[in-house]
């Protein structure tokens, strides 16, 4: 049997309910470009897909096992009310199953339901999102920063040089996209100003670095892994399948979010949080380097839409 057949099979196992010990009602499925997403009320259970992008490797089992336990042990660090166990599914020969009989097929993170309509994508398509919500997320994320230790390993990936691995990489990527995507002028108009930027604010970088500002972050901080209710605010799903994504600097992984209240037309909003952030963390060179990353995040989201964009299970998510 083919590793595509197993995968449909197993697949086909997760979205039936009566595959799962707690008996949910239905399952719900979410499909990404490299990962499915079964939300089984009250539990979610996520797989990772076996393929291999280059930035990130899945391709087999063991590596999916390692990356399964990071996500848990790095999400714990802001949401560990969510991130609940890895979880093998076992093949047998009756088929797949939660109990432990025959090998080990797959594993999948267990997690916590989110109540829906928090998110912050919500409360904000709601007309619900202003200074009491940014002080809340930002004040978070300031304990959660002042919490991580930096260490030179980190501190290495704020270096122009280091930087300029992941934007060459990305330029590299999105080649493939140029006149369906993106035109060639954008392209050659952003990796300009990119490689430009390096070359002014070179002193800019290293006094990030030596200002401690290059920490292990979240790496992926956008509406949609917010989640604020009045009780509770829990920030979830960070990068977990390639460390120089987190290992970056905080104006780059509050960037991200900026990124995404400019691209949903609240620019006041972007402002806010990132002049919130600067005053909070007293960052007198916070709001220098920002723009710039808002700039690298946002070729991000382009490049990861390209790529679904060719991916017709993933073009259009299943809910």
């Amino acid at each position: 049997m083919s590793c595509s057949d197993l995968q449909r099979q197993l697949v086909s196992f997760l979205e039936s309910p009566a595959s799962y010990p707690h008996g949910p009602e239905e399952i719900r499925v979410v499909q990404t470009h490299i990962s499915w997403v079964f939300i089984a009320s009250p539990f979610v259970f996520k797989v990772k897909k076996p393929v291999d992008l280059g930035f990130l490797d899945f391709s087999s089992l063991e590596k999916r096992r390692y990356f399964c336990q990071r996500e848990v042990e790095l999400n714990r660090r802001l949401a560990p009310e969510i991130y609940l166990d890895v979880v093998p599914i076992y093949k047998a020969a009756s088929g797949f199953s939660f109990d432990a009989e025959g090998e080990i097929a797959e594993y999948s993170v267990k997690m916590r339901e989110l109540a829906h309509g928090w998110f912050l994508s919500d409360m904000l398509a709601k007309g619900l999102v202003g200074e009491t919500e940014i002080n809340r997320v930002v004040s978070r994320l300031r304990r959660f920063y002042e919490s991580e230790t930096p260490t030179p390993e980190i501190e290495q990936w704020g270096t122009p040089e280091k930087l300029k691995i992941s934007t060459d990489e990305n330029f590299a990527q999105v080649e493939p996209f140029v006149a369906k995507t993106i035109s060639p002028a954008a392209l050659e108009a952003i990796r300009h100003f990119t490689n430009q930027f390096y070359v002014t604010n070179e002193k800019l970088f290293f006094e990030r670095i030596q200002q401690h500002r290059i920490l292990d972050c979240h790496g992926d901080l956008h509406l949609d892994h917010i989640h604020i209710t009045p009780e509770r605010l829990s920030i979830f799903d960070c990068i977990e399948f390639n460390d120089r994504f987190r290992f970056i600097d905080i104006a780059n992984d509050l960037a991200f979010l900026a990124m995404d209240f400019d691209f949903e037309d609240r620019r006041d909003l972007a402002n806010l949080l990132l002049k919130t952030a600067a005053r909070e963390s007293g960052d007198d060179g916070f709001l220098k380097i920002a723009d710039f990353y808002k700039c690298y995040r946002a070729f991000v989201r382009g490049k990861v839409e390209s790529i679904q964009a060719i991916e017709p299970e993933t073009a259009k998510p299943q809910e």
